[in-house]
């Protein structure tokens, strides 16, 4: 395989030169309520800091906010990078893939740049005088009774009812399209242009809400939330390095054996868990087997979302990934092989599994992770007998009392960000190349869970498998492997 030059890696240059950067800003060549299509012009280099900007437009000013998780990204539904009529990359279900992402970031990072440039704003927590884990950076009304403090979101992030008024967010290119964390296109070398499509969500009846946006609680206004058309760009950042380094990459790729550039796509398995019906005061035990599709691919890592199926939180939205109340056992086989000798359970191993897929921890509260701190370890249904989290409202949605009267309900936000994992690199390293090579058989996903009677909804599977590919250019030409 040939070297890839160093002017198309993310890694810092070993040497000082100069380098030219260009912008334009570029409108869609086809823009819809449903989908936005982006030419990219056959010019330098595509740089990961390209970004897309993205607005939205609501029936009724203040009554509509973005997923306190997710902000903007819910908006995209699937992120498409395209080299003329061939798909290179893709990133389907964005919305839930990128929420946990972010959920990896510092919460500094989170509050003080993200909230800013995607909308979201329930990145960091504080303790209440009631010793209770609360939102930091929301707007306050304090009450002497703490179920009456209020929660809402700073009204600078959320939508108008106008294009012209409505606030505008930033979604970097290498967010939307994992690819481009670590590689970029020398798009003055390849004869076809590149496409960046982005599929909308749609949030038009009630039954929608949280997909795009969620709505405050005494709102009764139309749910239907519209892209901002006029005010969704792409701004395209185009790299130029010297003359020797431009060339040495258009000699390479007019070689015989031309360029090959090793790059991380995504590949989703969507799957279901059936309820059961298991009755009151005892737990049932529930052993599900399913396969990961992804035969004959080099695996990076799997990461996995799961929520009660249809599950929608109030002021979380639909990107949710929520624990049971009795942690599930869980295990893989690979190759035909039995990756741990005993099923895991615990969450702190599961929170350790997970921050290998990262290369760093989850950025959250352990009561967002689990019920593990709100439950009877001495009852066999582990019943919830206290709340640590907040017991006000947000947006006018009340949380769950201390007593626990509403728990697991829609507004309850503990266990909500329960994401496992797997890293799959041979090395430990969490870099291109050290994938595991998958045979003929599908990876199985292997859990069981214990139900009980408030705990046995049906629920569904999200498996997000991170996978290597090779794109070759030769003579101009893109060629891709499966």
């Amino acid at each position: 395989m040939s070297s890839l030059p160093e002017i198309l890696n993310m890694s810092t240059l070993k040497t000082i030169d100069n380098m030219k950067i260009t912008t334009q800003v570029l409108d869609p060549i086809t823009i819809t309520d449903s989908l936005a299509v982006f030419q990219i012009p056959k010019a330098g280099i595509l740089d990961m800091a390209s970004f897309v900007q993205l607005g939205v437009t609501c029936s009724a000013d203040g009554e509509f906010f973005f997923p306190l998780s997710t902000g903007v990204h819910g908006l995209i539904e699937k992120a498409v990078l395209k080299v003329g009529n061939q798909v290179v990359a893709s990133n389907n279900q964005y919305g839930f893939y990128t929420t946990a992402h972010r959920q990896f970031d510092s919460p500094e990072h989170r509050a003080y740049v993200d909230m800013v440039k995607s909308g979201a704003s329930g990145d960091r927590f504080a303790i209440s005088e009631s010793g209770r884990i609360v939102y930091r950076d929301l707007d306050a009304v304090v009450s002497s009774t703490a179920a009456d403090t209020a929660l809402t979101v700073p009204s600078f992030i959320k939508p108008t009812t106008s294009d012209d008024t409505t606030p505008l967010f930033s979604v970097p290119l290498s967010t939307l399209i994992p690819m481009m964390r670590q590689r970029k296109l020398p798009l003055f070398a390849m004869k076809e242009h590149v496409y960046l499509e982005l599929t909308f969500s749609k949030q038009s009846v009630n039954a929608d809400i949280g997909k795009i946006c969620c709505r405050s609680q005494t709102s009764s206004a139309s749910p239907v939330i519209t892209p901002s058309k006029p005010n969704i760009k792409f701004i395209f950042d185009a790299l130029y390095y010297t003359d020797d380094q431009m060339d040495a990459v258009t000699q390479q790729v007019l070689s015989s054996e031309g360029m090959t550039i090793l790059y991380e796509d995504q590949i989703i398995t969507n799957t279901a868990i059936p309820a059961t019906s298991t009755g009151a005061g005892v737990e049932e035990t529930q052993t599900i087997e399913r396969e990961v599709m992804l035969s004959g691919r080099v695996v990076r890592s799997l990461l996995i979302q799961e929520k009660n199926s249809g599950e929608t939180h109030k002021f979380l939205g639909d990107y949710i990934s929520r624990d049971t109340k009795i942690p599930s056992a869980l295990n893989y086989r690979i190759n035909d092989m039995r990756i741990y000798d005993r099923d895991i359970v615990l969450p702190t191993r599961k929170y350790d599994e997970l921050s290998n897929v990262m290369g760093r921890p989850l950025m959250e509260p352990s009561q967002l992770y689990s019920f593990d701190a709100d439950t009877n370890k001495a009852s066999v249904t582990r019943p919830l007998n206290q709340q640590s989290t907040y017991i006000g409202k947000v947006e006018g949605h009340q949380c769950p009392a201390g007593d626990n009267t509403n728990a697991l309900g829609e507004t309850d936000f503990r266990a909500c960000s329960h994401y496992e994992g797997i890293d799959l690199t041979t090395s430990g390293i969490n870099t291109l190349g050290n994938g595991t090579k998958v045979g003929t058989k599908p990876i199985r996903l292997l859990k069981t869970y214990t139900r009980t009677a408030d705990d046995k909804s049906a629920r569904e599977l999200r498996i997000f498998g991170s996978v290597e590919r090779v794109l070759l250019i030769q003579d101009g030409e893109v060629m891709l492997t499966e």
